[in-house]
């Protein structure tokens, strides 16, 4: 194998003046994610249809300032994961304000050009009314992990991926 490429995307979402997640058909599905290098797209108008800017990665030749498999692999990935969460948290009846997933895979190449995944860590960040990450980490352990028994990206996926435990409001940018 040559040397693994690193990619990293970052899945936010919050429930601003939304519905929460105990509201289990009404909480907003909307989320942003982010990878270092890529501008922020401007949402359309209710209806229109925008396209995303998608390109090989910079380490296949590609265009570093668009989105690439890799990177869109891990933000389904990061958001297949979000979604779990909200979701395991409303069953429970915990209204979640924010949550953010980082995730970060390594890609590992053969001499012959083929590559994989051969490990993805997902860090997520969240916080529920009423719950502390540090006194609750049970709690926020548990929805996590039944988000990722959940998700049916992470169930699609052949290498190891290590969900980290919740460190609450804190969180790193990508």
């Amino acid at each position: 194998m040559l040397k693994p490429h690193t990619f990293e995307v970052s899945v936010s979402w919050e429930v601003g003046d939304g519905d929460p997640t105990t509201s289990l058909r009404a909480f907003s599905r909307d989320s942003v994610a982010t990878t270092p290098g890529i501008e922020a797209q401007a949402s359309s108008s209710a209806g229109a249809r925008v396209g995303l800017e998608v390109s090989a990665a910079k380490a296949f030749f590609g265009d570093p300032s668009k989105w690439n498999p890799e990177t869109l692999l891990l933000a389904a990935l990061g958001q297949c994961h979000l979604l779990s969460f909200l979701r395991a948290a409303g069953v429970r009846g915990y209204e979640v304000t924010h949550a953010t997933i980082d995730v970060r895979g390594e890609l590992a190449l053969s001499p012959d050009g083929s590559g994989r995944f051969t490990f993805i860590e997902m860090q997520p960040a969240s916080s529920i009314s009423g719950q502390d990450p540090e006194t609750d980490a049970e709690t926020y352990s548990e929805l996590h992990e039944q988000a990722h028994t959940w998700c049916f990206i992470a169930n699609s996926i052949s290498c190891e991926i290590a969900v980290q435990p919740d460190t609450g409001g804190l969180q790193r940018v990508l």
